[in-house]
């Protein structure tokens, strides 16, 4: 049976990689991105059924990237939200008085409407009793808040403003909301926090910064990005099937419950 697969923000990072390991694992794989080259081009590269360059933060965008994942059967089994934003100055947060309305919106925007609009509009599309499942990508600043508008506040896990902070903290009652609606029907909705990713640190930050991050994890290092992969596969699976509502860190133990 063919699985029809939707990934937002799929062109790039995390989602790159999860998009090609779903194509592996036998999904039918949408890949939908805003920037339309690179999109086609990573959808040709992983060998992606189909790709879509739209704007999420639209009705008709969502309605749009939806209707071309759920494919010649009309039915959707497995979202996963990678879709985000984090904005910076000069590669530092800034401070709640400094962010104009403009780019507050644009935030919550990509972060909460998309994923909000690509839930709605795969209502219909998503098969019932089926194994059909939603992943959201959410933050450990959702529990945190923000921190410092410089640099890393010790036990707090991200330089990101307060407009995000705020967006994926909303995303994750989005989350457990749709877990509820959605039961009934056999269907599942999950998040994953991620921490500190290997790549995501690569030149975005001094040495300094880093070493200090990272003695501050349990774990004593940051994640493959294969490992953060692992645990959505796992979310999408049957392995998961009494999963739902719930949030997986993957911190390391940075941020403990």
């Amino acid at each position: 049976m063919e699985r029809n697969a939707l990934i937002t923000g799929g062109a790039g990072g995390v989602g790159k990689l999860l998009a090609a390991r779903m194509v592996l694992e036998g999904y039918s794989v949408t890949i939908a991105d805003v920037d339309a080259a690179r999109t086609e081009a990573v959808a040709q590269e992983i060998k992606a059924e189909r790709s879509i360059a739209v704007d999420l933060t639209t009705e008709e965008g969502a309605a749009a990237a939806v209707e071309v994942a759920s494919g010649e059967t009309g039915k959707l089994h497995a979202i996963v939200n990678c879709i985000g934003l984090s904005p910076k100055a000069n590669g530092k947060k800034r401070p709640i008085k400094d962010i104009d309305l403009a780019e507050w919106n644009l935030v919550l925007g990509v972060n909460l409407t998309a994923p909000f609009l690509v839930m709605k509009h795969a209502w219909s599309r998503l098969e019932d009793n089926a194994g059909s499942s939603i992943v959201n990508f959410l933050s450990l600043v959702a529990k945190t808040g923000s921190s410092g508008p410089d640099e890393y506040d010790f036990g707090i896990p991200s330089p990101a403003g307060a407009h995000y902070s705020a967006s994926k903290a909303a995303l994750h009652n989005l989350t457990m909301s749709a877990a509820r609606e959605l039961g009934p029907r056999g269907i599942r909705c999950n998040g994953v926090a991620p921490g500190q990713i290997g790549f995501g640190m690569q030149g975005s930050m001094n040495k300094s910064a880093v070493a200090r991050i990272v003695s501050q994890i349990p774990l004593g290092r940051p994640a493959d990005p294969e490992e953060l992969v692992e645990v959505v596969l796992f979310l999408l699976s049957n392995k998961a099937s009494y999963v739902t509502g719930e949030t997986i860190d993957v911190d390391g133990g940075w941020i403990p419950d």
